[in-house]
């Protein structure tokens, strides 16, 4: 497993896949403009997808490459810092608000719209979550460079290294489970666009929900297992505090695909604003002189 880990996750796969996404996202970028252009002539019928309807539509497509790759990074991160994976996960969260806004844009007749329109009130909100939610994740990459490494003798640093491969295990179970999960989705898709019915009934036709619903569900079971993993380790309270405040952010983040409106941004935000607190507990704990009996 640790074979396949590091083949998956070598730097010469990560350049490949990062290639791979930026020729895909530009290609999905220029076909999506066809199909709108070719669908507004009146040449083919897309008017049922919902995304052929207007040239800012065609964004959808790149961002959702993108996504992906952040979600390749994402696992990447899992067994080298708890931290930073949680950080992607909050920029993976604000890159489908981005998303989120140019659908918004595309809902609006700002010819005709007024400021008691329910839709111009969503794209305000959209932004402004957007907006919070980049200035946590600075805020939360300046309190990260602040925690200072600790000398660790050599039965922790043992440890340590026992921890990481185990965590490399999960990762490696993730990223099969990952394209599991992708493939499905896949099929329903196509069922879909063929048949007009959803081949998996869990499945909802919800563009910024599909996917990372069970992403998100998937992502949660493995931190609970690194975590409990890491009991087995690990007897440092602060330590064990910190991974568990961050499973429940991605908890809340879990929830939020399954509310809509104020709701929806508000578990959003707490969900960051939960992250950085418990960040700035544990590095105040690890910074500060530690107190002997």
């Amino acid at each position: 497993m640790n074979s396949f880990y590091d083949s998956i996750f070598s730097d010469k796969t990560r350049n490949s896949i990062q290639t791979i996404t930026t020729t895909l996202a530009v290609l999905g970028f220029i076909i999506h403009l066809i199909l709108i252009g070719l669908s507004s002539i009146a040449i083919i019928d897309l008017s049922s997808y919902g995304l052929f309807d207007n040239p800012i539509n065609s964004i959808y497509t790149p961002f959702s490459f993108i996504l992906i790759y952040e979600i390749y990074l994402l696992v990447f991160y899992l067994p080298r810092s708890f931290t930073t994976s949680l950080l992607k996960q909050f920029e993976i969260i604000s890159l489908i608000l981005v998303r989120r806004v140019f659908a918004d844009i595309t809902k609006i007749d700002f010819t005709t719209v007024s400021m008691a329109n329910k839709d111009l009130k969503s794209l305000f909100v959209d932004l402004l979550a957007v907006l919070v939610l980049a200035l946590t994740i600075l805020l939360f990459y300046k309190a990260k460079s602040k925690l200072e490494e600790t000398p660790q003798d050599k039965f922790d640093l043992i440890l340590e290294k026992r921890f990481n491969n185990l965590k490399k295990y999960v990762s490696s179970a993730l990223i099969i489970i990952l394209g599991c999960i992708s493939v499905v989705h896949l099929i329903d898709f196509l069922y879909s666009a063929f048949y007009g019915q959803h081949l998996f009934a869990s499945i909802k036709n919800d563009l910024n929900s599909i996917f990372y619903k069970d992403f998100f569900t998937a992502l949660i079971l493995t931190d609970v297992l690194i975590l409990l993993l890491s009991y087995s380790f690990f007897q440092d309270y602060f330590r064990l505090l910190r991974n568990t405040g961050f499973v429940i952010a991605t908890i809340l983040i879990r929830l939020s695909f399954g509310v809509e409106g104020i709701l929806n941004i508000i578990l959003i935000l707490s969900s960051a604003a939960f992250g950085y607190a418990i960040l700035l507990i544990y590095i105040n704990y690890r910074n500060s002189p530690q107190i002997e009996d």
